[in-house]
């Protein structure tokens, strides 16, 4: 360190000073300028976030309303699916079927005026259905419209005549009435060609009043079980449409009503904040404008002049086109005029924030600009404080800079105040000299004081000599570092000790050394944690401790769940690394006096002790180290999901020797893999027994597949609008030939944890397959079959692969295959579920989230998943009808696939309550024993003839529970 001279220390701060205090006069003018400069550049920028925030506002607000409006429509588009559908579950829908079909949906929708059913008769075929008209409305003939007004229909090779009609009170004068002459003919012939509905022009409607024009939504019937494969097929199975007149005023405004968007005020019809033009064709002319709502007047005062020049006007009119059965109607959506107040609160309180600040700022500077006198004496006072010590600096520097070694000489009085330091101490222990001097040595030790280094020390200066000890020193941030050190007495000419030197020799390095050995023989090299050796150390001496003082201690064994599973997933790398998360999460999970140790792979052990004044620990000691193992954590940039199952063996009920504790804290740990995972359990002596019964079911179990124990069972899965079953899901039974049917939830949890799951799914999908070709080769074409797939399977690199194999090998086709994919399987690794989802979908079979409701996904994760079916999970169909709770959840469930085009089946449906209301909120397939309990292959042919005949019998569903 170079000395530093007295002219350094003396002249140059007072040359500063002088050159720099008589500039603070002009600066309060500088600050002056610069602080309007500053809030005039805050007030844009404010204002300018203010208006896109105005504009995000207004966009946003009629985007949701115009999503709204497409919903609705879209809801009574579906109704008009259902009629039309009506026609193609059956070959003959009577008329009595069409009115009872019918008259709910236009008791819920008041603005459809009519919907009719629309047959194709050649004019041999006009006497005879005049004849059946007849019979419903005396005197009724085929009519045609001349000037309005119906007359006789003209001979012609063929008509399209309304045969059914509802509501038939407001409607009968049009039954028999040929509409080959009303035009539009290309949008029917489109919906014709499509099969979709296809809505037309507005027209004038006889159930409309005068000046007012209605829409009719076309949608074409077809020969019952006709082929439909391409347009020449469903032209030539043409028989029919299927129609309905709307009132597009009134249904614009029933959607907004019913969404909770529409005020109807006593003078204005508005929508809440957004105005709104809806035109019903692309070409936005009055003529066809459905639909007004002004905007809204806001009750907020406006930004008055001159302040409301410095902001832009409000956005203008936004324009939204929205597709209505193939026409594009056009939403105009605007907002008021007015600059309001309200609107930029923020920026006029930026700008008189900025003025206020900027005049005390001012103010402030040049208050400073006056005290350069008083300042100019203190830096003098301080300049001649400096040069004096930079002269004892100097002193002590000459005697012993040139030192390698820490140097330290303190008083001897009370408390032996440090009086200097040389650089090297500095530079070993990080403080300064003027943060030391004055300090006692001390501080270097911080807390430990009890150190034997230290006591010999302290002797050696109580008693007026030399001292030698090997101390712990702590750096000013706290790092650790051993000296061996050196004290000596400094007499004066009287021979009285006056100072102590003290040398310090750093031998951190050799001490780390000796302690890396130790360690490495009692911590686990992965994660750090202290290992077998180490755990039974600490438990022999905890144990000692809680036998004499009369408390109790636990010791939890903890193994991850599906680790293996996991860990072929993410390499063993990667699971490396899992482990090194997994350790730093349980540790941060513990006390200061509890032990967590790592005994290898995925297997960790605690030594939990009691709180301070507790006799033995706390459940929740353990509930918090399972919580903090399940949270999500990140590996790679990817979401991981991990649980644990826990066993606790408490001393020294169950013991006081740490292997016999560790051996039972074991038991009580696969106890709770047993349970499903995720939970912890006590050691009890049904445990050991039953360990012994656990071990007998594996071995059962790996002998069941070649024995060919296993059955599938099938329970249907229905259609509810059509009544028909369309689909089975397959269910694996185990038939012991002396334990009997083994229910599932004994074997599956044992297949997942030991890795048989991969045989069994793969011979469930392979069984399943080519029963459902036997029977789709017995005439069930239709059928198709579910089979629910394994966490380990998905995570097989080759499972795609073995789904392609087994739909080759049995010549099913991929569309009548469903894979049910748990919720929690697929949002265990998000990434990597996507990728297989994909790929499977490129094979053309249909993939299902089963249980949904119970996991934990996302919409951001269920938006990116390639599935067709939601499974609503029966805990919540269960009590659906008498807990409101479980009621939003369900029908919230229907919803969201609706908005995602997702195919819904319930699962557990029991009651016919149960069925009404799915039916009533827009579930489209269920399962439960409402309909059939799983029931073997043999049985199915059973159900399925039932069903035909109920279906045949004209009932829309099943009325009672198939046995």
């Amino acid at each position: 360190m170079a000395p530093i001279t007295d002219r350094h220390v003396l002249k140059q701060p007072k040359d500063a000073t002088q050159r720099t205090l008589p500039g603070l006069l002009p600066l309060a003018l500088l600050a002056l300028l610069s602080g309007l400069g500053l809030t005039g550049l805050l007030f844009a920028g404010v204002a300018r976030l203010e208006q896109d925030r105005i504009v995000l506002t207004f966009t946003q607000r009629a985007h949701v309303r115009v999503f709204a409006l497409a919903e609705g429509i879209n809801n009574v588009l579906d109704s008009l699916r259902g009629v039309n559908q009506l026609f193609a579950s059956a070959p003959e829908v009577t008329r009595d079927q069409f009115r009872r079909f019918v008259t709910p949906v236009t008791e819920r929708y008041p603005f459809i005026v009519g919907i009719s059913y629309l047959r194709f008769i050649d004019h041999a075929e006009r006497p005879a259905f005049e004849a059946r008209l007849r019979q419903v409305l005396p005197g009724a003939q085929v009519t045609e419209l001349r000037d309005g007004h119906p007359v006789p229909a003209a001979r012609r090779p063929r008509y399209r005549v309304i045969d059914y009609v509802e509501p038939f009170d407001v409607n009968h004068a049009a039954l028999g009435l040929d509409t080959m002459l009303t035009g539009d003919e290309v949008t029917r012939q489109r919906a014709y060609d499509t099969g979709v509905p296809a809505a037309g022009r507005l027209l004038p409607l006889a159930q409309m009043p005068a000046g007012r024009r209605g829409l009719v939504v076309s949608m074409p019937v077809y020969r019952f079980g006709a082929r439909l494969a391409s347009v020449a097929d469903r032209r030539a199975a043409l028989v029919g449409e299927t129609s309905a007149a709307l009132d597009p005023g009134a249904m614009v405004s029933h959607v907004f009503l019913s969404s909770g968007l529409h005020h109807v005020h006593a003078l204005a019809r508005q929508v809440q904040g957004v105005g709104l033009h809806v035109y019903a064709d692309r070409v936005k002319q009055q003529d066809n404008l459905v639909y007004y709502a002004p905007p809204p007047d806001r009750d907020q005062p406006a930004v008055l002049p001159p302040l409301s020049w410095l902001y832009p006007d409000p956005p203008g009119p936004l324009d939204i086109p929205v597709d209505v059965a193939g026409r594009t109607w056009h939403v105009v959506a605007s907002m008021g005029g007015k600059v309001s107040l309200a609107d930029h609160l923020a920026s006029l309180s930026t700008l008189a924030l900025g003025i206020v600040m900027t005049l005390l700022g001012t103010a402030w500077v040049h208050t400073l600009a006056t005290r350069n006198r008083v300042i100019r004496r203190h830096v003098e006072e301080r300049t001649a404080q400096l040069a004096a010590a930079n002269r004892s600096l100097l002193l002590r520097e000459r005697a012993i800079e040139s030192s390698a070694n820490t140097i330290m000489i303190v008083e001897a009085k009370a408390g032996n105040p440090i009086v200097y330091v040389n650089p090297a101490f500095e530079k070993d222990t990080g403080y300064t000299r003027d943060e030391v001097l004055g300090k006692s040595p001390r501080l270097l030790y911080r807390d430990d004081l009890d150190q034997p280094g230290a006591a010999a020390i302290r002797a050696a200066v109580r008693e007026q000599r030399e001292g030698h000890a090997v101390l712990r020193n702590y750096r000013k941030d706290g790092t650790l570092f051993w000296v061996e050190t050196y004290v000596s007495p400094v007499r004066d000419e009287r021979g009285i000790v006056t100072h102590f030197v003290a040398l310090h020799y750093d031998i951190t390095a050799m001490k780390a050394y000796e302690t890396e050995l130790h360690h490495q023989s009692t911590h686990d090299a992965l994660t750090g944690l202290p290992n077998r050796l180490l755990l039974h150390e600490r438990l022999h001496h905890a144990i000692g401790s809680a036998m004499h003082d009369g408390h109790a201690l636990w010791v939890v064994s903890l193994d991850l769940d599906r680790f293996k599973f996991t860990n072929s997933r993410v390499g063993h790398r990667g699971g490396d690394r899992l482990l090194q998360v997994v350790a730093e999460r349980l540790q941060s999970t513990l006390r200061p006096g509890d032990t967590l140790a790592r005994l290898g792979g995925d297997e960790f052990a605690l030594m939990l002790l009691p709180y301070e004044g507790a006799r033995q620990p706390q459940a929740a000691q353990v509930q918090r180290v399972l919580g903090a193992l399940a949270a999500p954590l990140m590996l790679d940039d990817k979401e991981q999901f991990i649980s644990g199952s826990a066993g606790v063996a408490v001393c020294p009920d169950d013991g006081t020797d740490p292997t016999v504790l560790m051996e039972r804290a074991d038991i009580a740990m696969f106890r709770a893999k047993e349970m499903g995972g995720n939970n912890y359990q006590f050691y009890t002596r049904a445990m050991r027994e039953r360990l012994g019964e656990r071990v007998q079911l594996e071995t059962e179990m790996r002998r069941a597949l070649e024995r060919r124990e296993f059955v599938l069972y099938y329970q249907p899965q229905v259609d509810i609008a059509s009544g028909r079953i369309v689909a089975m899901e397959a269910l694996i039974r185990w038939q012991h030939p002396e334990m009997g049917m083994v229910a599932p939830s004994r074997f599956i949890p044992l297949a997942e944890e030991t890795g048989m799951i991969l045989q069994l799914g793969a011979w469930v999908l392979e069984s399943a397959c080519r029963q459902l070709v036997a029977w789709q080769r017995e005439g069930r074409e239709y059928l198709r079959v579910a089979v629910n797939v394994s966490a380990r399977q998905m995570a097989e690199q080759d499972f795609v692969e073995s789904v392609a194999r087994v739909l080759a090998d049995t010549g099913l086709q991929p569309a009548a295959l469903e894979l049910e994919l748990t919720e929690s399987a697929v949002m265990n690794d998000v990434e990597h579920a996507i990728a297989v989802m994909h790929e499977l979908k490129s094979l053309g079979v249909k993939l299902a989230i089963d249980d949904f409701g119970t996991g934990y996904s996302s919409l951001a994760h269920l938006k990116r998943f390639a599935v067709d079916v939601l499974k609503i999970d029966q805990a919540f169909v269960r009590d659906l009808t008498v807990d409101p709770d479980d009621a939003a959840i369900v029908t919230t469930i229907i919803a969201l696939a609706a908005n995602l085009n997702l195919q819904v089946i319930s699962e557990g449906v029991e009651t016919l309550d149960q069925l009404s209301f799915l039916r009533e909120h827009g579930c489209s397939q269920m399962q439960g024993y409402y309909f059939s309990r799983p029931v073997p292959a043999t049985a199915i042919a059973t159900v399925l003839d039932e069903n035909e005949a109920q279906l045949a019998a004209g009932s829309a569903a099943p009325l009672g529970v198939a046995t």
